[in-house]
């Protein structure tokens, strides 16, 4: 018999469709024609490739601004989105990415966006261009920009991006959007400047064979066919974005849940729910209901019922909410709550993710001892970990930070007593997992992706 369809191969397969388009260097537009039931995994591709964990080359940027029909307006509100990010701020969230950049020595020379040229998309190329000029190592790598996915009801952009490429866009810059193949908003066929990518992926066989596994809810066996199938029919809507039937079957989901009296079904289904608005993009209510499973896991277990692996999921859905809204210090309380409770529970796994994502998150805001003292955190959480699992894992991105932190803001024999520590965990062959160059520019991915 052949391996069940799985979300991490259809996952897979998204990775391999763009290793084929990041080959061909020609093209300037690169247009994802999607199935409904596939956007999603596809969304999640991009956010990933402007994250530190993006695997390519590349640097992706994200943009929110939405085309409502009228170009000027909204390659102004481009422009605008591309000069917020460096609008100094006294918010304790807001991060000076140049400064970020300058203490690094990436930047060659000093960097300001030109306010007083016409927002236009070509403009914005060029001084997107000039800022990539002035970062190191940037030179033979593309500037890959994300365009959100069009409403449903969003207006056509095919002219819009007929009109750009017309005007040649510049080597260096890539266009990248994902388009509803039912009803298409970027009308375009493949040509020496346009790179069409239609996968064919099978989302919801597994989609479904994760429900038939059980995954979607810790410790429920048995669970009754109706309510698997609701689940079904509430991903399906999720997916579609579809917010007004999506609220109906989820109500009746939630009843169904009740109705078993099952407890871990019952706080199961709040992350099932804040899931399926997560897909559907309404992030006020995937947080509600990733609180509500949070509290009633965290209530269930403190009478001595094992809720941890539904609370744990949770957890994590609610701190990448916070990270998106850029909430990094309420996000660092998150993880911190994380790796404590993993600790309570002999989680090394997530020991070591929780206080690793925590030390990310004070280098980002330039708090580099505790970033420091937190990353030491995790490779001390890692080391209960099988040694190939630390050799295969994010173990190699702690132990890649702590070398720099120590190397900026330690003595040099205490970055020896780490490079020793790291021989004993990892092997003779510690430098070519940790110092390799993918490793070593880690750490400073999230600042190139400044529209993360």
């Amino acid at each position: 018999m052949g391996t069940s369809t799985s979300i991490a191969q259809e996952y897979y397969k998204v990775i391999d469709y763009w290793k084929k388009a990041d080959s061909d260097k020609d093209w300037r537009l690169a247009v994802w024609v999607v199935d409904f039931q596939d956007i999603d995994i596809v969304s999640k591709f991009l956010e990933i490739e402007t994250s530190p964990i993006g695997q390519f080359e590349d640097i992706f940027f994200h943009f929110e601004s939405e085309y409502k029909g009228d170009d000027i307006a909204f390659e102004a509100s481009l422009y605008q989105e591309f000069l917020s990010c460096f609008d100094v701020s006294d918010s304790k969230e807001y991060i000076d990415i140049l400064a970020l950049m300058r203490n690094d020595g990436l930047l060659l020379s000093e960097f300001q966006p030109n306010r007083n040229i016409r927002p236009t998309a070509k403009n914005l190329w060029n001084e997107m261009l000039r800022m990539k000029s002035c970062i190191k190592e940037l030179e033979k790598k593309h500037f890959c920009i994300c365009f959100p996915l069009p409403a449903n009801d969003g207006k056509n952009m095919t002219d819009w991006y007929k009109d750009v490429l017309s005007e040649n866009i510049p080597e260096g810059i890539r266009l990248v959007t994902v388009d509803y193949a039912e009803r298409r908003k970027v009308k375009l066929s493949s040509s020496s400047k346009v790179y069409i990518i239609r996968p064919e992926l099978k989302m919801e066989e597994a989609l479904n064979n994760e429900i038939d596994k059980g995954s979607y809810i810790s410790n429920t066996v048995g669970a009754e066919g109706r309510f698997r199938k609701q689940i079904r029919i509430v991903l399906d809507c999720s997916q579609k974005q579809d917010k007004l039937k999506l609220e109906k079957e989820i109500n009746k989901l939630l009843d169904i849940a009740k109705e078993m009296e099952v407890i871990p079904t019952i706080v199961g289904t709040n992350m099932i729910v804040s899931l399926a608005w997560f897909y559907a993009k309404d992030n006020e209510k995937c947080e509600d209901y990733a609180d509500k499973a949070i509290s009633e896991s965290e209530r269930y277990m403190a009478e001595g019922m094992d809720l941890y692996p539904t609370w744990k999921g949770a957890v994590m859905l609610k701190a990448a909410m916070l990270m998106m809204h850029k909430k990094r210090r309420e996000a660092i309380i998150i993880y911190e709550r994380l790796a404590e409770t993993a600790t309570d529970r002999g989680d090394a796994f997530f020991i070591m993710e929780g206080y690793r994502l925590v030390g990310h998150l004070y280098y980002e805001l330039s708090e580099y001892d505790n970033a420091f003292e937190h990353t030491l955190l995790a490779l001390a959480g890692g080391s209960y970990l099988d040694k190939e699992v630390r050799r295969q894992s994010t173990f190699l991105q702690a132990a890649n930070l702590a070398l720099y932190l120590s190397e900026k803001t330690r003595k040099p024999e205490d970055t020896g007593t780490i490079e020793a520590q790291l021989k004993d965990w990892l092997g003779d062959d510690w430098e070519s997992l940790v110092k390799t160059e993918d490793m070593n520019k880690s750490h400073i991915r999230r600042k190139a992706s400044i529209f993360a």
